[in-house]
């Protein structure tokens, strides 16, 4: 994985691991993410569908030579009221 993004929102990947928070108020039941990985690779679910970011989504990437794969997290939180 070589970046994640919400619009123009970065997530931060660590490990398998993907975090963004938003601003209060935000919505993630109707959320498009973009993602770049390796050329070559493919990745399921496509994170460019309207998804529900409520839970923590897992998308799979098989890597360019089919023959590995690797399982990512992805966690939207939204940042809570003062």
């Amino acid at each position: 994985m070589l970046s994640w993004k919400f619009g123009d929102k970065a997530a931060t990947i660590t490990g398998t691991d993907i975090k963004i928070t938003f601003p209060f108020g935000t919505y993630r039941t109707d959320l498009k993410a973009d993602a770049t990985i390796t050329s070559g690779a493919c990745i399921n679910p496509a994170p460019s569908q309207n998804m529900k970011y409520t839970n923590i989504q897992n998308f799979t990437i098989k890597g360019e030579e089919w023959t590995t794969t690797k399982q990512y997290k992805v966690t939207v939180s939204v940042e809570k009221i003062n």
